[in-house]
């Protein structure tokens, strides 16, 4: 791989890990403080936990929602939580769930303020729209009944109509309580998942989350233009697309961001997802681990970060 980044690549095993060396052509080479990075796969948190607390680890890249507490009582020094711009939720499978009714009640029946406090416990935010704040310039969309109490919303759409798992499940559960719907949550292996993603047949709903790659609002909303590859429900509406349009040929910020929100104003009217929360990154560092500081799209860049004792 040839690159000009901070660091290089030494050695690739697939599914275990990933080794870096500092590169002496960086430009900035001399402000790059550790030498050498291993970054190990590991699919089970509670197994990057257990490595962390073992010392096998110097950070991690989240930890479980279950855990949170625990650590912010004993190790509230190492435990890092930082919003960032990425939204968590469901998309629907357009092909079945076709009635926009169906899609709003399911919507609006989802105590978004439940699952942040005792689901995931973080400093989540609920989510009721879909680009997350933090985007300079843009004001995000939320939706009509977003300001409705509790119980009005329950009325509303009663008449309309491992931390994956927990939240699925509470979903199930505020879902069978508020329109007496029942869920089966199916849990599968990641590949088995994007490919089922691709063709949800009889699935009616999958779950689906965004982090932005720029901080932008087109960075959540290009998702949802007709024939774009992430776009999971399969939405497809003219007036939509041509509001992204409107907004990339716009010449004044204003017009661009006015665009953009008449966007997410009618995505959020249709319904074809249904923002659950605007997440937190939340990782462990050892405290003689220094620069931790997690950016707007969720990366902990390595060059940053030095070591206070010598390793």
């Amino acid at each position: 791989i040839i690159g000009n980044g901070p660091y290089r690549l030494l050695l690739r095993r697939p599914n275990e890990k990933i080794e870096l060396e500092r590169n002496p052509h960086y430009h900035a080479a001399g402000a790059v403080a550790i030498e050498r990075v291993t970054y190990l796969t590991l699919e089970d948190l509670n197994t990057e936990l257990n490595l962390y607390r073992s010392g096998a680890l110097d950070v991690t890249s989240e930890v479980p929602n279950t855990q949170v507490s625990w650590l912010q009582q004993n190790l509230p020094g190492e435990l890092h939580i930082a919003p960032y711009l990425s939204t968590y939720g469901f998309a629907f499978n357009l092909a079945r769930m076709r009635d926009r009714d169906a899609r709003v009640a399911l919507s609006m029946a989802v105590d978004r303020g439940q699952i942040t406090r005792q689901v995931t416990g973080a400093g989540e935010q609920p989510a009721y729209g879909w680009v997350p704040a933090g985007v300079p310039g843009y004001t995000p969309a939320q939706f009509t009944w977003a300001t409705l109490p509790g119980v009005d919303r329950l009325l509303l759409c009663a008449d309309a109509s491992a931390n994956h798992r927990r939240t699925a499940i509470a979903l199930a559960d505020q879902w069978r309580a508020a329109l007496d719907v029942e869920v089966e949550v199916l849990e599968m292996e990641w590949k088995a998942y994007i490919a089922l993603r691709d063709n949800p047949g009889d699935c009616d709903l999958l779950r689906f989350g965004w982090s932005a790659d720029f901080i932008d609002a087109e960075a959540f909303l290009a998702l949802f233009e007709s024939g774009h590859a992430q776009n999971v429900p399969g939405y497809r509406s003219a007036r939509y697309d041509a509001l992204l349009t409107e907004s990339r040929l716009a010449w004044d910020a204003e017009q661009r961001t006015a665009s953009m929100v008449l966007a997410e104003q009618l995505l959020l009217a249709d319904s074809p997802v249904i923002p659950v929360f605007h997440r937190v990154s939340k990782l462990l560092a050892k405290p003689d681990v220094e620069g931790v500081a997690v950016s707007p799209l969720g990366h902990l860049a390595t060059r940053h970060l030095r070591f206070t004792t010598k390793k």
